[in-house]
């Protein structure tokens, strides 16, 4: 089991103080007028645009990601408008090609909350981050955008602190809307294998099986994926939530976990194809699975694929995750 770390908080009062939060950003979105600087409040990271069989044939090397600097206006699943530093008009972007974004100057209370996640305290850490959402009126509050992410760290901190329940609560409020990509790439997700056996946290999921949200059914399955009683039930939620074609992200992420499912010899016999898989996801989705493809590859005995994956994920992970090493800085 994720380790747990027992902490007194009422979950209803706890997501209801975020959910409060969340809804009445819709009509505030405004963040509050940061001292002079010379530095922008935003920078934004982005993969390289996709390109067309002609060019990419063209194309002998790898391209870099770009980094935008300036004032984010909006983000949401389908796109991100910024106005770049010293300039007046807006610039739009597609939401998947959004790899991080980047607070040049990130308010105490959500450093602290982050900071507390990074240090293993997630027992601590989920109410502070709530608390970095909700304890400001709407004039101060974070924007939307970033409601949502902190929200969805929230999510994280209570999967690992064994409050299932807060978990899927707070994921199912917030796939109540369109999310952009780089916080559905930390829904709480079970990518290495943690979960399973007769944790707590395996009936909360199981209870919430039937839920609407694909999203909470998504993270849900991957949870049960190691149960002995809930293992053939997930595995098929896995597969119908990967062919699915409601929500596209879904299905992407749904799919990797389908390699979760099948033997070692059968991993050893498909890496090239799952390889080639994660590479073609968005590249703010592959850290998760690229964490999951080398737990896989170390059970099936492929040293070499292991130690591949292990530096990459060290040295080039394409955005911070939560289940990376602690060694690898988080945002």
């Amino acid at each position: 089991m994720i380790a747990a770390r027992p902490h007194p908080i009422t979950w209803p009062q706890l997501v209801a103080a975020c959910l409060v939060s969340l809804s009445a950003a819709g009509s505030a979105t405004a963040e509050a007028q940061p001292p002079p600087t010379t530095e922008p409040p935003h920078r934004v990271r982005l993969a390289p645009p996709t390109e067309t069989k002609s060019n990419s044939s063209e194309r002998w090397y790898p391209r870099p990601l770009s980094t935008l600097g300036g004032t984010i206006q909006t983000y949401d699943a389908e796109q991100l408008a910024i106005v770049l530093d010293g300039q007046s008009v807006v610039t739009r972007v597609s939401s998947p090609r959004v790899v991080a974004v980047e607070l040049t100057r990130v308010p105490a209370d959500q450093a602290a909350a982050l900071e507390l996640f990074h240090q293993g305290d997630f027992g601590a850490a989920l109410p502070a981050l709530v608390r970095s959402i909700s304890d400001h009126d709407a004039s101060s509050r974070p924007p939307v955008w970033r409601q949502q992410w902190l929200s969805m760290m929230a999510a994280q901190a209570a999967m690992r602190a064994g409050r299932g329940d807060i978990a899927l609560e707070l994921v199912s409020q917030l796939d109540a809307r369109p999310l952009p990509t780089t916080t559905l790439a930390i829904l709480p997700i079970d990518w290495t294998g943690a979960i399973g056996g007769d944790d707590p946290i395996v009936q909360i999921a199981a209870g919430r099986a039937a839920s609407d949200s694909l999203a909470v059914k998504l993270v849900v399955a991957s949870w049960l994926l190691r149960s002995p009683k809930y293992r053939g039930a997930a595995e098929a939620a896995v597969m119908r939530l990967a062919v699915q074609g409601e929500r596209k992200t879904i299905a992407l992420l749904a799919k990797q976990l389908t390699y979760r499912t099948l033997p070692p010899p059968a991993i050893d016999a498909n890496l090239i194809r799952i390889e080639s898989e994660i590479e073609a996801l968005p590249m703010a989705l592959q850290t998760g699975p690229m964490i999951s493809i080398l737990n896989l590859v170390r059970q099936s005995g492929r040293k070499d694929a292991a130690k591949r994956w292990k530096l990459t994920l060290e040295l080039a992970a394409p955005t911070w995750h939560p289940d990376l090493a602690a060694s690898v800085a988080g945002p």
